[in-house]
């Protein structure tokens, strides 16, 4: 009875052995298994890190050439009169913003790129624009100074154009004046300007420091600079160049245009006919929506300015601030139909 007693403990003994040895070789393949899945995980994902690093290289090199190619065929100024001094500064200024751009695009993609790529490609930014400035230079020489004998008032009466409309503020014909080379309307508050085309066509305008503003321009100016302007209503024509809004604050604009660009702008709505997409960068709650005001003159100003029969852009906007591709900027949207200005 003993012996069968020790026997039945050695064999119970054997299998607690067994038992434990199973587990631990079980215990052993588990952790084998799982530092091989981890190891495998991490190197996955270093490949996909790679894999994605160099689609962005890639796409950067693709684009940073093709801008680079533009920006050198843009500096032939082909179609502009070498005599055509505001022509040729609209289009300098283009350029030169084209460049500013492609510099912030190789900002915020110098992370990914090789620190050789990374070099290359600042150089040829460094080339480029020692090359913009010198052919600017070469087309727009800066102007000598020189005395002018008077002009004979019975000339100046011929040669002066239509006095501007003005509703508010008498001291706007100064500025009336001076806009037939192009000037600065600057400094008014709680004011209405109007402006017709005698005055503006054809003129390089800026508005500048401008609050609670009514500003109208009717007519089709060459390039209209809109800056430092806070809570005002800016209608202008059609533009035969570009519309260019720096530091805006709670306005509405409506524009016809070539091209516009905006910066530094916050609560404002565009009200757009333009040719190209419109681009935006450090701007945040703007809205878009199609030209919608009229006035007599307006069929004739938008073949003067080259926009009768091209396509409306007004709903494309390029947010250089916003670089993913498979979502929409959140720092501009689409004014709703019932939300849009109809009387301006």
């Amino acid at each position: 009875m003993a012996v069968q007693k020790a026997e039945a403990f050695t064999i119970s003994e054997t299998e607690n052995v067994l038992t434990d040895k199973k587990d631990f070789i079980a215990n052993k393949l588990s952790e084998r298994k799982q530092a091989r899945t981890s190891k495998w995980t991490q190197q996955h994902e270093e490949s996909e890190g790679k894999k994605v690093t160099e689609e962005k290289s890639s796409f950067f090199q693709k684009y940073f050439n093709d801008e680079i190619s533009t920006i050198t065929n843009l500096l032939q100024c082909t179609g502009i009169a070498p005599t055509d001094r505001l022509a040729l500064t609209e289009h300098f200024d283009s350029i030169v913003m084209s460049h500013q751009r492609l510099q912030k695009f190789f900002n915020d993609s110098v992370m990914f790129l090789p620190a050789f790529k990374a070099r290359v490609a600042q150089e040829q930014l460094n080339l480029l624009m020692e090359e913009i400035n010198e052919r600017k230079n070469n087309m727009i020489p800066k102007k000598k100074f020189t005395f002018k004998s008077k002009v004979k008032k019975s000339e100046n009466k011929e040669n002066s154009h239509e006095a501007p409309v003005v509703n508010k503020g008498s001291g706007l014909q100064k500025y009336a004046q001076k806009l037939n080379q192009g000037c600065e309307i600057s400094g008014k508050t709680d004011e209405t300007i109007t402006l017709n085309s005698n005055v503006v066509n054809q003129k390089d305008l800026t508005l500048s420091k401008l609050v609670g503003c009514k500003v109208y321009l009717l007519g089709a100016p060459s390039t209209v600079h809109i800056n430092n302007v806070e809570k005002c209503t800016i209608v202008i024509g059609p533009v035969s160049g570009s519309v260019f809004v720096d530091w805006c604050t709670d306005c509405e604009i409506a524009t016809g245009c070539q091209q516009l660009r905006v910066h530094h702008t916050s609560d404002t709505n565009f009200y757009l006919n333009v040719s190209s997409r419109a681009i935006i960068e450090d701007t945040t709650k703007v809205g878009f929506a199609p030209y919608n005001f009229d006035y007599p003159e307006l069929e004739n100003h938008l073949k003067l300015a080259g926009l009768n029969g091209c396509k409306n852009n007004w709903n494309k906007v390029d947010d250089f601030n916003w670089l993913a591709m498979d979502s929409v900027s959140p720092n501009w949207q689409i004014i709703n139909a019932e939300n849009r200005r109809n009387l301006w």
